[in-house]
């Protein structure tokens, strides 16, 4: 699948297309979908920070300014994130890869991780990564395609290396340290009723077979409890 995230960091493309096709995927349904789910499992408080990894457009951040958190977003491409930087009107975006986040330990409340972990090579070692960077009871949401989805071809993309099931993205998130609160999954399968399932997809996330088999899984972990505002490494925030 391409998640209009990771993926298109990887197309040359001109700043004008890249920036509409980052203003698409931002106002697509599924996404904005998807930044509902992230957002209500996250409950963040005003004056937390959060950071996104593989911020892509900087839509998630867009949405969350709403609710008076103190957000960064994190991305691999420079093209990318000085496209998000105009379509967000926001500066608190830097570049860096998923695998090693510039800040320091125990320094951030939240970390949203939105269609990135199935390209990592090592997601083991990047999830004890962004352990080391949240404070004791921070917060871990990962979303990432269902290896259960019933139609597997929505996600053939040459960059995904692991595609998760609920059971293994959440043996991966206790391996690495964290306590998992739940995993959901959203989207159902429901052929020829793509608009019916995204309307109910809470209520199918509950629904046997549908809850096991959605097309995405959202997981909420926590770091176990044992703080300053965050720091990158450099010095500032």
């Amino acid at each position: 699948m391409n998640d209009g995230r990771r993926t298109m960091t990887r197309n040359t493309r001109s700043e004008g297309e890249l920036a509409r096709t980052l203003a698409d995927h931002t106002s697509s349904p599924f996404f904005q979908a998807e930044a509902s789910e992230i957002l209500r499992l996250a409950d963040p408080v005003s004056g937390a920070w959060l950071l996104d990894v593989g911020c892509g457009s900087g839509g998630l951040i867009a949405t969350a300014r709403s609710e008076g958190v103190r957000f960064l977003g994190a991305d691999i491409s420079r093209d990318v994130l000085k496209a998000a930087r105009t379509l967000s009107e926001f500066d608190g975006f830097l570049q860096a890869v998923a695998e090693r986040i510039p800040f320091r330990a125990q320094s951030l409340d939240m970390i949203f991780v939105q269609h990135v972990i199935e390209h990592l090579r090592d997601p083991m070692e990047t999830c004890r990564e962004w352990n080391r960077a949240l404070r004791s009871g921070g917060r871990l949401i990962v979303v990432t395609p269902n290896a259960r989805y019933p139609d597997p071809s929505i996600y053939h993309d040459p960059t995904h290396i692991r595609i998760f099931d609920p059971s293994t993205l959440r043996a991966l998130l206790e391996t690495t340290g964290y306590h998992v609160d739940r995993v959901e999954t959203i989207f159902p399968f429901l052929r020829g009723h793509i608009v019916f399932g995204l309307r109910h997809r809470r209520l199918f996330s509950v629904l046997p077979p549908w809850s096991r088999t959605g097309r995405s899984l959202v997981a909420l972990a926590r770091k176990p409890e044992s703080g300053s505002s965050p720091r990158l490494t450099g010095g500032h925030p």
